[in-house]
């Protein structure tokens, strides 16, 4: 059931939401990451879904170490409640 929903959410998913969900979360991206995140959100859905940290490492050296460290402690806070 979480799959199916997080699934539709990422269809319908635009850089402005990653940039305003960013800022929300005091990250400034550059339009390099901003393509990053959006292109892996949208074409790795299921690897994501599977094993989100991996797909987070493939591109560390791709993004500043802040936005990675934020990313990451984002990804360790909502794993965490989807877990539960």
């Amino acid at each position: 059931m979480k799959e199916k929903l997080i699934k539709s959410y990422i269809s319908h998913l635009s850089k402005d939401d990653i940039i305003m969900y960013a800022k929300k979360n005091n990250i400034i991206l550059n339009d390099t990451e901003i393509d990053i995140i959006y292109n892996n959100i949208k074409n790795n859905t299921d690897e994501l879904l599977s094993n989100p940290i991996n797909v987070l490492n493939k591109y560390k050296n791709n993004l500043s170490s802040n936005t990675y460290n934020k990313l990451y402690e984002l990804y360790t806070i909502y794993f965490s409640k989807l877990s539960h």
